[in-house]
């Protein structure tokens, strides 16, 4: 691991005068999504996030850099989009678009390097935010505020909606092959997604996070200013416009069925339909909820962590028993 001078150095190529590392900070996310990261300040004692990157990851960063900082310019995002820093351009270098990610071949910091702003917040109270509709309201404006910032991004948002279909056939094809033992006990959950190519041709595409749940939000002090960031960015793109909400529900309702009815799923369905989203749209939601859970499913079973992947079947039992209830509740019916 680099050494605080050898860090403290990579500062000036993205424009800032070295400061110290600042350890104490918490750096919030998923640690995994690169090889190392460190909490630094510059000399006016703004703290950043630091992060190496793998080479593989690179062009897909650069893209993602391009992304939120176009994201950064609109004015209801702005505040919730921690863009990374440019890197500064070299003597003789000009004109080109802006470069995010720093190739450093310096001995002890060689690699492909990423600067954050470090964003603080207030710790998710876990699972009392279940009944804070409030929390609920302030991302289903930041999904909304999202979505129509994408319009104007037409580039993003050349995905094809088949991208779900095919997952969930390569995953099913991956446990019948690798863990036979559950393919039973998901037969259920596999014939109710046999509708999901129809729902899709139902559901417009749309700019989405693409990993948004209540651990990716900087949670601000209360409901008066209640989002801080929204981080965790690595999967932006384009996807049907119920995938961001399905994955922030269904994460709720994994902290306890019972948040699938409380105050943050129903602030959520309100803010939702005040702003626009069609009732029966949110009708097809139920659904999406269990795809965007196939992706959790995988993980367990990546993890070998048998105690999630049980709670997970279950899970789905209850999304599929309680479908039509919830589709009804949330589109307001």
């Amino acid at each position: 691991m680099p050494d605080m001078p050898d860090i403290l150095a990579l500062l000036p190529r993205f424009g800032l005068i070295p400061g110290r590392q600042a350890p104490e900070h918490p750096l919030p996310g998923s640690p995994e999504r690169c090889i190392e990261r460190f909490a630094v300040e510059d000399a006016g004692g703004r703290p950043w996030m630091l992060e190496r990157i793998p080479q593989e990851q690179a062009p897909r960063r650069e893209a993602l850099g391009r992304l939120l900082a176009d994201l950064a310019q609109d004015r209801d995002l702005c505040a919730l989009i921690p863009a990374y820093r440019p890197v500064e351009r070299t003597a003789g270098e000009d004109g080109g678009e802006k470069r995010f990610v720093l190739a450093c071949e310096e001995e002890g910091l060689c690699g492909n390097w990423m600067l954050s702003p470090f964003v603080d917040g207030q710790e998710l109270p876990r699972p009392g935010y279940l009944d804070d509709g409030w929390r609920g309201e302030a991302i289903a404006r930041g999904i909304l505020a999202l979505q129509r910032a994408g319009r104007a991004l037409p580039a993003l948002l050349s995905a094809p909606q088949a991208a779900l279909a095919s997952f969930r056939d390569d995953l099913f094809s991956a446990i019948t092959r690798h863990a036979p033992q559950i393919v039973e006990r998901l037969a259920p959950v596999r014939e109710a997604l046999s509708e999901l190519a129809a729902v899709l041709g139902a559901v417009p595409s749309a700019l989405a996070h693409g990993d948004l749940h209540p651990l990716n939000v900087i949670w601000g002090s209360g409901p008066a200013k209640p989002l801080r960031a929204l981080i965790d960015w690595e999967f932006a793109g384009a996807r049907p416009r119920l995938y961001d909400i399905a994955n922030c529900v269904g994460c709720a309702g994994f902290e306890h069925p019972s948040g699938l009815a409380r105050g943050f799923v129903m602030g959520l369905m309100r803010e939702l339909r005040k702003g626009g989203m069609p009732g029966p749209e949110l009708g097809l939601l139920p659904l999406f909820v269990m795809v965007t859970r196939l992706g959790w499913l995988s993980e367990w079973l990546r993890k070998k962590d048998d105690e999630l992947l049980d709670m997970e079947l279950d899970y789905l039992d209850i999304l599929l028993e309680e479908q039509e209830n919830l589709a009804e509740l949330w589109c307001g019916g």
